[in-house]
């Protein structure tokens, strides 16, 4: 079989997937993100007994997986110095540290820095991340790992990253494929502390025996590292060339792909990001619509219910009205986000929604009318974890790339 984790913002998950692409297993466990006065950090050894963690929940069949596939949430990552000690949390790609860099990037670079990393600076990156380091007097930093790749050095010992998730840094050109030395030393760090780009699907390292001791997995099978969770999310939940994916998590994200570079002066004015396709051949653009997950757990509690027992109301009822509103105000935001999206990128056939939101038959249906194409739900859930599995699958040899891959049935 094949391993597939995911390790979002709030969830992470695991899934085991046989030959034909079915899940046979899957396990999920919280992740554990704290926030303390304002900040949303994680220490990396709690990190790494979450992954431990979702890979027990799946049992012994997880010693019978030939690969493993890790994508995930980017931007979040910790420093390490030279002994691989980590020298301070993971911070959330959420946190909104970083401000003073991201003015220093402004000011140095003005709008032309978004032509080629895809995205104005913003707190998100992981550049803004490591200036905020540098200015408090973390140091000096040696690597830095991505949430993905700190699961990859655990289980292997080796050090790589991949194109998706190197796109999100703020310091890689999307269009050349190439670091950005110059990013990096604005804001008082060097490019060489990030790990080498390889493609997903290829094989970035085995499990090492004191990997496979703690995880339970076969020592010496091949772990790639599937990239950023929305584009990962892609491959799973088989979302085609000429279509959108509504990835409805934490964050509600629009994606589609292109086989050539997108428009990238169209891209800032319609809020939207140009990335690198797993893979590192194509390219995509993503639209952020809103924080969905958080929207969606606070409406739910205000009504004193669950999220799926708000699904259930009577729309007649006056909390069942005041939930409609909410997914209809959700339902509006994705809806623009998919009219930005657009704007950069072309029109599209149709929209693939996936994800732990796209349970909610009442959302679905909100979006099924609003739209102005089709509206499709996948079959897969856990579609991050299954396009890290069909990657791994790649590693494995079992197919020549993801799109040769046993796609869902609709």
């Amino acid at each position: 079989m094949l391993l597939g984790l995911d390790i979002g913002t709030s969830r992470t998950k695991a899934v085991l997937l046989d030959a034909g692409g079915r899940e046979a297993d899957a396990a999920t466990v919280a992740t554990p993100f704290v926030t303390t006065g304002g900040r949303v950090e994680m220490e990396v050894g709690a990190l790494l007994r979450c992954v431990q963690e979702v890979l027990e929940g799946l049992g012994p069949a997880r010693g019978q997986a030939v690969a493993v596939g890790i994508a995930g949430i980017a931007e979040s990552g910790a420093p390490l110095d030279r002994g691989g000690a980590p020298l301070a949390p993971v911070i959330a790609w959420h946190d909104g540290r970083g401000a003073e860099a991201v003015g220093e990037l402004e000011r140095q670079f003005g709008p032309d820095l978004a032509l080629r990393t895809g995205q104005p600076p913003n707190t998100k990156m992981t550049a803004a991340k490591l200036g905020w380091l540098a200015a408090d007097g973390v140091g000096p930093v040696d690597r830095w790992l991505g949430v993905p790749e700190l699961a990859l050095r655990a289980l292997t010992g080796a050090e790589a990253t991949e194109h998706s998730l190197a796109a999100r840094t703020g310091c890689y050109d999307v269009v050349a494929r190439r670091w950005l030395p110059e990013v990096g030393a604005a804001l008082r760090f060097s490019t060489e502390i990030f790990a080498p780009v390889r493609a997903a699907g290829s094989v970035m390292g085995r499990v090492s025996a004191e990997g496979a001791a703690w995880s339970g997995v076969a020592e010496g099978i091949p772990l790639t590292v599937a990239g950023h969770d929305h584009l990962a999310g892609m491959a799973g939940a088989g979302v085609a060339p000429d279509e959108v994916a509504n990835s409805v998590g934490t964050a509600e994200t629009l994606a589609a792909r292109a086989a050539t570079a997108p428009d990238m002066a169209a891209a800032p004015p319609n809020r939207a990001a140009v990335s690198v396709y797993p893979g590192g051949i194509d390219w995509a653009v993503m639209v952020s619509a809103v924080r969905a997950g958080p929207v969606i757990e606070e409406a739910a509690a205000s009504l004193g219910l669950s999220p799926a027992e708000c699904d259930a109301l009577d729309p007649c009822d006056e909390r069942g009205r005041i939930w409609a509103g909410v997914l209809a105000g959700l339902t509006a935001r994705t809806v623009d986000a998919y009219r930005r999206l657009t704007g950069v990128i072309g029109p599209r056939m149709r929209v693939v929604v996936f994800g732990g939101g796209s349970v909610s038959e009442p959302w679905l249906r909100a979006k099924a009318a609003t739209f102005p194409v089709p509206v499709v739900r996948s079959p897969v859930t856990s579609a991050v974890a299954r396009g890290a599995a069909i990657h791994a699958g790649v590693a494995a040899g079992w197919w020549p790339s993801e799109a040769e891959a046993p796609r869902p049935v609709r």
